[in-house]
């Protein structure tokens, strides 16, 4: 509440160079605030008795929605941000999740990585630990590994938390004459991203959904997974936990 609107006989002020200026009655505090060019804003309604400030109001408008912006911003970059695939993705497919993957811990977000199994799937867990350690292996340089990775049901999850000072790539030059201009670039480049991201994600497990729950993988895929990459790091030593 500002002035007026304010309804409580008496306040407790504190001017704008947050000097206090004590108890005072409501309207004698509204009557300084005005020969100072200022507002008398209530910030404190609970305390006894309510506390008021002298300032202006249309920056103390602007402060407020600044820190709200920054608070916002703030909870948007600890966003868990989900990548599925399966005990079958393909090394194509694999590789541009794992862009995504990057581009998700540059922007300061937490991934969670998880493989979903499917009927005779659930029967050869070093298939989904393979994907999690190529994802980990590949990842190493940007980010760390929270936890152990972990199979519960039919998922095995691996959460990933970006290594600190990890900054986001750099926004690709475009030639535009305003600034504006720019901007809208930018943000189309962006949603062109997520909107990939999003098409791949239902590829992917479409594909998966197609496969008979009765399928075995096939030895080649079992064989792969058996066998260590030869150019990967050591693969993590975490136990699985089947459900």
């Amino acid at each position: 509440m500002i002035n007026d609107r304010i309804r409580f006989p008496q306040v407790r002020v504190v001017d704008e160079l947050n000097a206090q200026l004590g108890v005072m009655a409501t309207k004698d505090a509204i009557e300084t605030a005005r020969e100072r060019g200022l507002d008398l804003i209530l910030v404190a309604p609970q305390a006894q008795p309510p506390v008021c400030r002298i300032m202006d109001y249309g920056k103390f408008k602007y402060e407020k929605s600044k820190r709200e912006k920054l608070a916002h911003k703030r909870t948007a970059a600890m966003e868990m941000k989900m990548v599925r695939l399966h005990p079958r993705t393909g090394e194509h497919d694999r590789a541009i999740l794992i862009r995504h993957c990057e581009r998700f811990l540059r922007e300061g977000h937490k991934v969670r990585a998880v493989c979903q199994f499917k009927g005779r799937e659930n029967a050869y867990p070093q298939l989904g630990r393979a994907q999690m350690d190529f994802i980990s292996n590949a990842l190493e340089e940007f980010a760390t590994v929270e936890g152990p990775i972990a199979k519960q049901g039919r998922d095995m999850t691996m959460n990933l938390a970006p290594r600190p000072g990890l900054k986001p790539l750099p926004k690709t030059p475009k030639t535009v004459e305003a600034t504006g201009a720019r901007k809208s670039d930018e943000s189309d480049e962006e949603h062109d991203e997520d909107a990939e991201f999003e098409a791949l994600q239902e590829n992917i497990m479409a594909e998966h959904d197609a496969v008979p729950d009765d399928v075995v993988p096939d030895e080649g895929d079992r064989a792969a997974a058996d066998e260590p990459a030869a150019d990967a790091a050591p693969a993590m030593t975490e136990e699985i936990n089947q459900g």
